[in-house]
């Protein structure tokens, strides 16, 4: 079944890449249109950034989904891995919903006033989405330092862990060494 997977998980990662460079390939074809026919270049050219943003943030879900489940080939079993993949991928979509945000505020601006409320929502939509993430973060921080490492996990610096022998006290104590009694003479 991980064969399955792994290969099913780099179908959509190039899936999801093929996409992104056909989004920027239209993106330069309606601006080129633009300038050549010299109808609405400024608008066209806001579109293509727009476009741009999207498949930005399609190539970075598809990169995010190869570097995840086919090269790392891992199951989340730690809360840490889950806390740095979750806010990877949540990283990407405020990137996009804020850039995209921007763009529609620009757009519309030069058109009507009356129509940047949406704009304006999406912005709001993005900063709640960058509140929601780090309150996420500041809540699993203890559930990630309550767990610890695996053992004979050297990889990011982490020391060993090593069992300490029942009636043994620890060699790594925290405790000063008492001060000498003072002399009575």
């Amino acid at each position: 079944m991980t064969l399955f997977s792994r290969l099913l998980y780099t179908i959509i990662s190039v899936a999801l890449l093929g996409a992104s460079i056909v989004l920027i390939g239209v993106a330069v074809w309606r601006t080129s249109q633009g300038f050549w026919t010299g109808e609405g270049a400024l608008d066209t050219m806001l579109d293509a950034i727009g476009l741009v943003i999207i498949a930005v943030a399609v190539a970075d879900v598809g990169k995010f989904l190869f570097e995840e489940e086919v090269v790392a080939d891992r199951e989340m079993r730690r809360p840490a891995e889950a806390r740095g993949s979750l806010t990877k991928f949540m990283s990407i979509m405020i990137v996009a919903l804020s850039l995209e945000s921007l763009v529609l505020i620009a757009k519309t601006s030069r058109e009507t006033m009356g129509d940047i409320v949406y704009p304006g929502l999406l912005m709001l939509l993005a900063v709640l989405a960058l509140v929601g993430l780090g309150l996420f973060q500041k809540l699993s921080q203890n559930a990630t330092a309550a767990v610890p490492p695996d053992r004979g996990e050297d990889e990011e610096g982490e020391a060993e862990e090593r069992p300490l022998a029942i009636g043994k006290p620890s060699t790594h104590s925290r405790r000063r060494p008492a001060a000498p009694a003072a002399d009575p003479a």
